[in-house]
């Protein structure tokens, strides 16, 4: 089976699918697989590319231009042919890729949050006749992997076409080393500085409604949001913002912080939060994060996207005793368990199996 994974970007630029796709790829070849990586990359991707490990790389440069289209791209796929073609993300090249895929090759389409009401709203005049040339005519004959039940149900609404060929495996993660670490302290936000996430608004509830505890923000993003950001932070008593980290600094953060809070608007399924779970955080989610388990079993603290009730989340942080938080710490740890890279890699890897023994449509 020779599986090409294409994701428009390969750097960091790509956000959560950075480290969701190359995650899911290596695991993958670990089990044996066959694996081939396809997109575009920027400036800086020599300092990046370390994530991808020894997998073997099909790249093309997109300049200016970040919608990552190549002739020579599509050209190497006809080549190739192969049985497997995941595409990762929409709207983009990648579903040009798709739809033309050779007749040989069975495509799965991986939207990755990309069918979420909030992103469908955003440019419906250029979403709309892009999805008639490209998404559309490659979901007609595409299987369509959903990362929860909540985007399979996202995916029928917006084409009930796709009934019978949709299936879900979420993202995963790497096991967090049981490292001792001091005592954990504070709050951390970590990823993509985005509107979406409410990064903003998130620094200024913090810093007018929590009593002690120091909310740290990781992140990069577009450079215009990113120095918004950094402004906003700019002396505050509560809030600090660090950059970007990667690496060993992630993994000292997360083992550092005592609380993970991400209030987003719109997420497939948050990579850093599943991350954050290994490393032993508490969470502080939206159910835009879409792990309603986490709730259902008494892992997560849910709050309002809209911050109506963040006081009362903080009230419940602060009222926390030292044996409560060590008790939720090991109940986050247990919860990642089941997103561990080699069991979905393998979930994975068996939903290939079964669209390549079906007839073809």
């Amino acid at each position: 089976m020779r599986i090409v994974h294409y994701s428009t970007r390969l750097g960091r630029s790509a956000g959560g699918l950075y480290h969701s796709v190359s995650g899911l790829a290596r695991a993958m070849a670990g089990l044996g697989a066959e694996v081939i990586v396809a997109g575009g990359y920027e400036n800086g991707f020599a300092d990046e590319k370390q994530v991808w490990g020894k997998l073997p790389l099909l790249t093309h440069p997109l300049g200016r231009s970040r919608y990552g289209f190549s002739l020579a791209m599509q050209a190497e796929m006809a080549r190739l042919k192969p049985d497997i073609l995941h595409i990762h993300g929409i709207w983009s090249a990648g579903s040009i890729h798709g739809r033309f895929a050779p007749k040989e090759t069975r495509v799965i389409v991986s939207p990755r949050g990309m069918l979420d009401p909030w992103i469908l709203a955003r440019k419906p005049w250029l979403k709309r006749p892009h999805a008639s040339l490209f998404e559309r005519p490659m979901l007609a004959r595409a299987h369509l992997h959903a990362l929860s039940e909540h985007e399979a149900a996202t995916a029928l609404d917006y084409m009930p076409a796709l009934a019978g060929r949709v299936f879900t495996v979420p993202n995963g993660v790497e096991p967090a080393a049981e490292t001792k670490t001091p005592e954990r302290n504070g709050a951390l936000y970590l990823g993509r500085l985005h509107e979406k996430k409410q990064v903003l608004p998130l620094i200024d509830a913090w810093e007018h409604q929590a009593k002690r505890m120091v909310l740290t923000i990781a992140g990069w993003g577009d450079p215009a949001y990113e120095a918004a950001v950094a402004a906003r932070c700019k002396n505050k008593r509560r809030v600090r913002f660090v950059g970007a980290l990667g690496g060993d600094a992630k993994a000292q953060a997360l083992s550092a912080a005592g609380f993970f809070i991400l209030p987003s608007l719109s997420e497939g399924l948050p990579m850093a939060a599943l991350e954050a779970l290994s490393h032993g955080c508490i969470p502080i989610l939206t159910e835009a994060c879409h792990l309603p388990q986490l709730f259902s079993d008494d892992v997560a603290l849910r709050m309002e996207p809209d911050f109506s009730d963040f006081s009362v989340v903080l009230s419940r942080v602060d009222a926390m005793s030292a044996e409560e938080k060590a008790m939720r710490s090991a109940r986050a740890r247990g919860a990642a368990r089941p997103f561990f890279w080699p069991d979905i890699a393998r979930s994975m890897l068996d939903h290939y199996a079964r669209i390549l023994a079906e007839p073809r449509r």
